[in-house]
């Protein structure tokens, strides 16, 4: 069997307070590189907290930044955001926001989607 390289979206819906699955997200992102996948990350509902930049959370941050040395894309939805009252100025630096139209095509466009 030939292995094939495959557009991944890891999806985070849970917070990052209290449980490790957010990171778990992150983390499984970071090793599809090594897999020669091309990993997308979309956060939404709850999801979206782990995007706030006020958080003391090391091991977000690492992988984020190992995330982003591989050129990886990280986006959220822009409704999460707006139903939590979460400010754009908030969140991480090199996150796209997407309207629901974007978000839907994030489904389409990736052949995996892994949820944390």
């Amino acid at each position: 069997m030939e292995f094939t390289e495959r557009p991944v979206l890891v999806l985070v819906t849970n917070r990052p307070f209290g449980k490790i699955v957010s990171a778990e997200g992150w983390r499984a992102a970071v090793g599809m590189f090594g897999m020669d996948h091309q990993p997308q990350l979309l956060f939404i509902g709850d999801g979206v907290y782990g995007l706030m930049k006020n958080q003391d959370i090391m091991h977000i941050r690492m992988f984020k930044s190992t995330f982003e040395s591989f050129d990886g894309r990280i986006c959220a939805s822009k409704k999460s955001i707006d139903e939590r009252n979460i400010s754009p100025d908030e969140i991480f630096d090199n996150v796209e926001v997407l309207e629901e139209s974007d978000v839907a095509k994030a489904f389409v466009e990736n052949e995996i989607v892994i949820t944390f």
